[in-house]
């Protein structure tokens, strides 16, 4: 027993027997992460590198920050130097993140916002690149509002109409990074991103969020328009579609819409009991 134990202690002594071990429980590691991503470590890991990108990337945040205040400065081109969005999270409530204005708001004659392609800024073009534009939105990946990967975010008001098994992409976070970045593409549709939805939901796994993750980052260096890799599904909502499809008619449309305010509104309504709770202003029968 002794020799064996000299024996382990001597090749470890050795660079390629140090090497060998170190090979080994890197691969230990990573087989028990993925037999427990779905549940546990998927979650961990969110925490862990957002927390990691967020304390890494912060000096690239400021200059971002500066550069864009300078260029608002002088152009007026944003009324806000971030943008709030509100979309549908796990378990269809919503969630709130930020990212950096890269958009103008802009109308044609007839009072229909432009193309994104036409209202995106010099600026903006530079943030979305170099993916400084969803730096803020790392703190909601910490948070838990988001995830690294997973389907893509979706409004409120788009989230009503989808009933059945296409509901199955609200059983997890929405994802910055969507495994739309492979398996899209610009014959992409919304039948086609419900049924990728589902199958993500279903498989789920460390090595496919891994894949998904290296090919947004091919995407970017590669400057792919976001065309490219969502098709339709990119120039307009889930509501839109179905609109233009005949699948819903206008009242459909704003009935949905509604439903959804009326949603947030009692959200926004309990937020603010729950803070005149805290501040000892709360009376439950006014």
């Amino acid at each position: 027993m002794v020799n064996c134990l000299a024996g382990v202690t001597d090749v470890l002594d050795t660079w390629w027997g140090l090497t060998l071990f170190i090979v080994l429980d890197v691969v230990i590691l990573l087989f028990v992460i993925a037999l427990n991503y779905k549940w546990l470590f998927k979650r961990v890991l969110d925490v862990l590198f957002s927390a990691l990108f967020l304390v890494a990337f912060f000096p690239l945040f400021l200059v971002a920050l500066a550069a864009q205040a300078i260029y608002n400065a002088r152009s007026n081109a944003y009324p806000a130097l971030f943008q709030s969005v509100q979309v549908c999270g796990r378990k269809r409530k919503p969630v709130r993140y930020t990212v950096f204005a890269t958009e103008r708001v802009l109308h044609d004659a007839e009072g229909n916002r432009l193309p994104e392609e036409r209202c995106i800024t010099p600026m903006g073009r530079v943030l979305r690149a170099c993916g400084m534009k969803y730096y803020p939105s790392l703190a909601a990946v910490f948070a838990g509002r988001l995830s690294f990967v997973g389907p893509r975010p979706m409004s409120m008001a788009d989230s009503v109409a989808l009933t059945g098994e296409d509901g199955a992409r609200f059983d997890v976070r929405p994802g910055l990074v969507s495994s739309l970045e492979r398996y899209g593409g610009e014959k992409l549709t919304y039948p086609d991103m419900l049924e990728e939805d589902a199958e993500y939901v279903a498989r789920r796994g460390l090595f496919r969020d891994v894949s998904f993750f290296v090919t947004k980052i091919a995407h970017r260096l590669r400057g792919d328009r976001i065309e490219r890799i969502y098709g339709e599904c990119a120039g307009r909502s889930y509501l839109e579609w179905l609109a233009e499809t005949g699948a819903f008619t206008d009242e459909d449309v704003q009935r949905c819409t509604q439903e959804a305010e009326e949603q947030l509104a009692v959200l926004r309504r309990r937020k603010r009991e729950r803070d005149d709770f805290m501040h000892g202003q709360y009376t439950p029968f006014r």
